[in-house]
């Protein structure tokens, strides 16, 4: 079953849930613990389990905000990787003959076009818009490829041209395969269930001391649900209010302006 809807969810929607969860499995913990028979039960076991929850959970924490960074620096990477391609191909499209070169110019515009909108806003069907017209670009532009090194097979030009080509064609399916890939949502639930164990465990702490701080409580719970959508922001490249930065693409499209 997948669980990819999930990450199609509005923020304003998953932070107050996951506030809920967390807040709720505190308060539900100290409640617990303030019953007469949990309360004379000794408080140092129980101290030391929320001590391990709460270390499982930044352990958690840290390691899936590490993984959503790294992905988010691997689409960055990938949109200034293609920036250069686009540019660098129509370098060389400059050097081929006309009207080979005013065609390959022409479509490379509009590829660096659409590929500064890719999947942005947030549209399934955009995104699949999208690719369809990149893959029918590329199409063209081979056939401008195949044509001018058909006419001058040995043209140096030319040969550079379709290298450059074929490195554009593969960052296309790199830069796709970094936007569609995110931390598994399975993931994401354990992360979440976690957070309610550990927040669980410390009101339940607090119960059987014989305290209770609501508004700690529940600035802790507004933390750590900030952290863990966090993670779910920065691993959702089209939508959300994280975005990869597509300035480089901006910059060669503008280059190929007449």
């Amino acid at each position: 079953m997948s669980f990819d809807w999930v990450y199609d969810l509005d923020l304003a929607v998953l932070y107050p849930a996951t506030i809920l969860l967390i807040a709720g499995a505190a308060t539900l913990g100290n409640r617990i613990g303030r019953r007469p028979r949990e309360a004379r039960n000794g408080s140092a076991d129980i101290g030391t389990l929320t001590g391990a929850a709460l270390g499982l959970l930044a352990l958690l924490l840290g390691f899936n905000f590490s993984i959503a960074l790294s992905r988010y620096d691997a689409r960055r990477t990938m949109v200034l990787e293609e920036a250069n391609a686009i540019s660098s191909t129509a370098n060389f499209a400059l050097m081929l003959p006309e009207p080979a070169q005013g065609a390959a110019l022409r479509l490379l515009r509009d590829y660096a076009d659409v590929r500064i909108g890719l999947g942005v806003p947030f549209d399934p069907a955009k995104l699949d818009r999208d690719i369809t017209r990149s893959l029918e670009l590329q199409t063209q532009l081979w056939q401008q490829a195949v044509a001018v090194t058909a006419a001058a097979p040995q043209s140096l030009p030319a040969y550079r041209f379709v290298l450059s080509l074929n490195e554009m064609n593969n960052i296309h399916e790199r830069r796709l395969t970094a936007l569609r890939y995110h931390v598994p949502v399975p993931v994401m639930f354990v992360l979440i269930g976690m957070a309610m164990v550990a927040m669980g465990f410390t009101g339940y702490h607090s119960g059987v001391t014989g305290t209770r701080r609501p508004v700690a409580t529940l600035i802790m719970s507004l933390m750590v649900a900030m952290v863990i959508m966090l993670v779910v922001d920065l691993d959702r490249p089209s939508h959300g209010t994280i975005h990869v930065p597509v300035q480089a693409l901006v910059d060669a499209a503008q280059g190929m302006r007449p």
